[in-house]
């Protein structure tokens, strides 16, 4: 399944697990992108006005030097004009000053049209200023005499480019100071989309963490601890659909799976019940027909054989005699031989007397303690028995016990009996003792069997049988 796909509305799309990762992921990813962006740019704002605001200085330091320039060449013609002849050379150097100055003024790389046509105009002006100075000290400067009280270059030139230098440096400290307030902006801009987006992206986190947490952290923990009620034996447990998508999905299956092993187990249940009725009422048609039938029978036979054992020739009486011995033996041991089928002590007191016989007829000490004030259902009592039975055979053949202890008593609902012995221990269902056979005759019932063999330290075998159950109807009531 991709992690999207159309739902059952067909007009729906359903994202499922692998979708909501991402999108987890890709929130707070989109967030720190954008935040990082608009940082960058905020920056690269204050970057661009930095480097125009150190433009203009450089321009402002150019027209600064221009200025000075020509003060110097004002100063060395004024000299000359007065005929200080020795002043020629500072002239002609002063005037190339003010000409490179003019140049590299004019070849600075300013932003905008009206930067570009005020520094233009200032280094046009000393262009103009420093022609002027040429054509009127020039010819002194060659060797022509000084016009003493004449005036130097026109007054306008001078004029023209201090109005030229004022309103530069003036327009240029607005836009130093306005580029200034654009970096200060940016600065802050910057700084305020940093801590935006840092908050952005830790309350994007934090609430994509609560949405991956609900939609599918929770459900499939959940869902955990209600697959560890199944594998528990609590097939009743059920989980919540609460979510969607794939969780939903799983939700579903989980369900679907825990109804569909508790019908099998159901029906599996039902099915040894049935067995074990069918085995109960198997033994007690034999014993019945054993009873009322063959054992009468051969007890008539003895009586009759007896009787006829004074009407006999004496050589014949002592045959007669071991014929009617022998239908007693037959007799005898067909009793015992129903009474393994179904005690008679059983079918008559109850499981108390039943468990205290078997203990009298085993081959090693057993103890009975029974707290049992009423008789329970045939069934429950039958079970139980053939459970001690069993297990007090699998005490003597296997255990090597010299000592066992039976405990009967009703609990919640339920009959627990327990046997412990004092033998080697170690006993395990798979060990070919009978336990597998013995647990699931309790299993049928709808109760449950424990075993607790440590090695060296005996064996103690509970069973827990409803009170309630009865042969055939596959479970509880």
């Amino acid at each position: 399944m991709s992690w999207v796909d159309a739902g059952q509305g067909g007009g729906r799309v359903r994202v499922g697990l692998v979708g909501r990762v991402l999108l987890g992921a890709g929130v707070p990813t989109v967030v720190a992108v954008t935040a990082f962006a608009t940082m960058l740019g905020a920056i690269d704002g204050a970057r661009r006005a930095q480097e125009r605001v150190s433009a203009s200085h450089q321009t402002v330091v150019a027209a600064e030097g221009l200025s000075r320039a020509v003060g110097d060449l004002t100063a060395s013609e004024r000299g000359l004009l007065l005929g200080d002849l020795g002043g020629a050379g500072a002239w002609s150097a002063a005037g190339q000053r003010v000409h490179e100055r003019a140049e590299a003024l004019a070849a600075l790389r300013v932003d905008g049209a009206d930067e570009r046509r005020r520094t233009a105009g200032l280094a046009a002006a000393a262009e103009a200023y420093l022609q002027e100075s040429r054509r009127v000290a020039g010819p002194v400067a060659a060797g022509a005499p000084a016009r003493t009280g004449l005036p130097a270059t026109d007054p306008a030139r001078v004029t023209e480019f201090a109005a030229h230098l004022d309103a530069f440096l003036a327009e240029e400290q607005d836009v130093v100071a306005a580029q200034e307030r654009a970096v200060a902006a940016d600065a802050r801009w910057a700084v305020a989309a940093g801590v935006a987006g840092l908050l952005a992206s830790l309350v994007s986190v934090v609430l994509v963490g609560i949405y991956l947490t609900r939609a599918v952290a929770l459900p499939v923990r959940r869902a955990g601890a209600v697959a560890r009620q199944f594998a528990d034996g609590d097939l009743r447990a059920r989980l919540p659909v609460t979510g969607v998508g794939d969780i939903g999905d799983l939700q579903r299956a989980l369900n679907r799976m825990a109804a569909s092993l508790a019908a099998a187990r159901d029906e599996l249940t039902a099915s040894r019940a049935r067995i074990v009725a069918a085995d109960y009422r198997a033994r007690r048609a034999i014993e019945r027909d054993l009873h009322d039938g063959l054992q009468q029978r051969l007890v008539a036979l003895a009586l009759d054989v007896r009787g006829l054992g004074a009407e006999v020739p004496d050589e014949l009486r002592e045959q007669v005699d071991e014929v009617a011995t022998g239908l007693v033996e037959a007799t005898n041991e067909l009793r015992d031989f129903v009474h393994g089928i179904q005690p008679a002590a059983l079918t008559q007191s109850g499981l108390g007397a039943a468990l205290r016989a078997l203990a009298r007829r085993a081959a090693l000490p057993v103890e009975v303690r029974i707290d049992l004030a009423d008789r329970l259902p045939a069934d429950v009592e039958s079970a139980a028995y053939y459970f001690v039975s069993e297990a007090l055979t699998n005490a003597t053949k296997h255990a090597h016990a010299s000592y066992v202890e039976v405990t009967a008593r009703i609990e919640a609902g339920l009959l627990r009996v327990t046997v412990a012995d004092d033998g080697v221990g170690g006993a395990d269902r798979a060990g070919g003792t009978g336990l597998v056979g013995l647990a699931d005759r309790i299993d049928a019932t709808g109760g449950r069997m424990t075993l607790v063999s440590e090695a060296g330290q005996g064996t103690t075998l509970t069973a827990s049988i409803p009170i309630s159950w009865q042969a055939g109807t596959g479970g509880t009531g």
